[in-house]
């Protein structure tokens, strides 16, 4: 009996393409019997799992019945411009106390840096540099590790090229260093590219005296849900964090990056096991947990945010079940007073990559353990029919569906959805930049009006300044205009001058030497007819 239905059980079939997704995605769905159609060219296919959508596969991923990608959701989630967009202002239903943003601004190539640099007094003016603020104990994760004390930087950014992921294309810039992204012959800049400049995280927490930050996997599915997996990696600095030396931007020091990392043997930390709901340390695969439950509210927040943000751009993927794999990167920052521990969201990639940094057994679990868990969390159910499974899943956020989402019956093509979502982008994004030209317009006259401010200082400046200029020097001006009342010998006593002298009794010199000039070069009796015959 049991072998009958095993029998005529149906074979799913999937497609994983790229050989990071297909490596790992082929033993998890191995284990529920299904049929790997990767190198095949069947059309009949149940699952398509694509990181990058495939020429190939357009003919027929809008009538799978479960999609690795939302209508147009790479180009909305996987750019860091479009995040610093959507996060630019806040918005209804923001949790204001746990929803943390960093100052974030847009700009294009040197011209974009130039005007951003102003706009935040990136560019110091006669070499003078700016005093560090206030001095604090950093908090440390490794509760072995004494903490360290840092100075707050004075305006540090973190500016990075919109579309770049991995090691290149991120700096961090300060007053220090800013002018270097204005020469030619030292900028990293392209005058085409788009880029992200966000403020510096303050205070960040630390992991064993270094610079972290903790990668996070979220899920975003095409009924309005978003969901956060509670396994996490945290990454670090291969250098001790300081900010001292004027400012110690080396990349080893504030990049926390893998891929900016891994090429030093003896200094990388490698993935270190964290889980954002535990509360106290434990093990796994024979490797330390890092407790991060009190991060996990505003981690919650931020994914709450983004879901509310993202949504209005990744609308009809009802269809073929679409769903967005993400990687987000925190940064955490806790101080020492009654604030609550806050997780400043960095970038998304969609998707993270399915690889390891290092290829060890406790990395690769952690890998199997999350995309296991959206497969029965996602995949087989609407495919299968089974019931969800959350694993380590926690949904923190549903969007409410609309009478129309409920009683629609011709569903939207994916592929068509895309367009239109693509076109509610170019929308918001020219109201974007109208608002930066109106703002732009205000600081420029905000600016006259302080340049003409500084201009009437200077001239109340100057009047001061010759009202306090000396008799003396007056005097001795006056008394060199005429001849009779001033010598160069300073042996010769020099004759008083009274103000109530007869008009004319003494000549000044200007005056003398026009009356020469006139004597010797103009015929007086020719000029002085023309003159009497043009008075009549």
């Amino acid at each position: 009996m049991s072998s009958s239905s095993s029998h005529n059980k149906k074979k799913f079939r999937y497609q994983a393409t790229g050989s990071a997704a297909h490596l790992r995605i082929r033993p998890l769905l191995f284990e529920e019997d299904w049929i790997d159609a990767t190198d095949s060219d069947d059309w009949n296919i149940d699952f398509l799992w694509e990181n990058t959508p495939r020429r190939h596969t357009q003919p027929y991923r809008d009538t799978v019945q479960v999609y690795s990608h939302l209508p147009n959701g790479r180009n909305i989630l996987d750019c860091k411009w479009v995040l610093g967009r959507l996060f630019s202002e806040a918005r209804e239903g923001d949790d204001s106390t746990l929803l943390a943003t960093l100052e974030t601004h847009c700009f294009r190539g040197m011209d974009g840096f130039d005007e951003f640099g102003k706009r935040v007094n990136l560019f110091r003016k006669n070499g003078r540099k700016n005093e560090s603020k206030n001095i604090a104990p950093l908090v440390d994760l490794l509760r072995t590790t004494i903490p360290i004390e840092a100075c707050e930087p004075d305006n540090w950014w973190v500016v990075k090229d919109a579309q770049a992921n991995g090691a290149g294309g991120i700096w961090v810039v300060s007053p220090e260093n800013a002018s270097e992204f204005l020469s030619k012959e030292t900028t990293p800049l392209f005058q085409e590219h788009k880029y992200v400049a966000q403020k510096y995280v303050w205070p960040p927490v630390l992991f064993g005296g270094r610079k972290c930050h903790v990668r996070v996997y979220g899920l975003l599915t095409c009924d309005g849900r978003a969901f956060v997996h509670q396994r996490a990696f945290l990454h670090v600095a291969n250098d001790q964090f300081s900010t001292s030396n004027g400012g110690q931007l080396e990349d080893s020091v504030h990049i926390t990056n893998c891929c900016a990392n891994s090429h030093d043997n003896n200094k990388f930390a490698g993935e270190i096991l964290a889980d954002l709901t535990a509360a106290e340390e434990s093990k796994r695969d024979g490797e330390a947990v890092v407790p991060l439950n009190k991060f996990f509210p505003s981690i919650q927040a931020c994914i709450q945010g983004l879901a509310r943000r993202v949504i209005p751009f990744l609308q009809g993927g009802q269809a073929n079940h679409g769903f967005e794999y993400l990687g987000m990167d925190f940064i955490l920052s806790e101080t020492n007073d009654n604030s609550p521990p806050l997780a400043y969201l960095l970038e998304i990639n969609a998707p993270p990559s399915q690889d390891t940094a290092t290829g060890l057994p406790h990395a690769e679990n952690l890998h199997d353990d999350v995309i296991r868990d959206l497969i029965h969390l996602w995949a087989l159910p609407k495919i299968t029919g089974a019931v969800e499974q959350t694993g380590g899943w926690h949904c923190v956020y549903k969007e409410e569906p609309s009478p129309s989402d409920e009683s629609s019956q011709n569903l939207i093509v994916p592929s068509k959805a895309s367009i239109s979502n693509k076109i509610r982008w170019a929308i918001f994004e020219r109201k974007m930049q109208k608002k930066e030209r109106e703002e732009a317009v205000l600081r420029s006259r905000a600016l006259t009006q302080e340049q003409q401010q500084q201009q009437q200082q200077q001239d109340e400046k100057g009047t001061k300044l010759q009202h306090s200029v000396s008799t003396t020097s007056i005097t001795k001006f006056v008394r060199s205009q005429f001849p009779y009342f001033y010598s160069s010998n300073k042996n010769i006593n020099q004759p008083p001058i009274f103000l109530e002298n007869a008009g004319g009794s003494q000549v000044a010199q200007p005056v003398m030497d026009a009356v020469l000039t006139s004597l010797s070069h103009r015929n007086r009796s020719v000029i002085g007819a023309n003159t009497k015959r043009a008075s009549r």
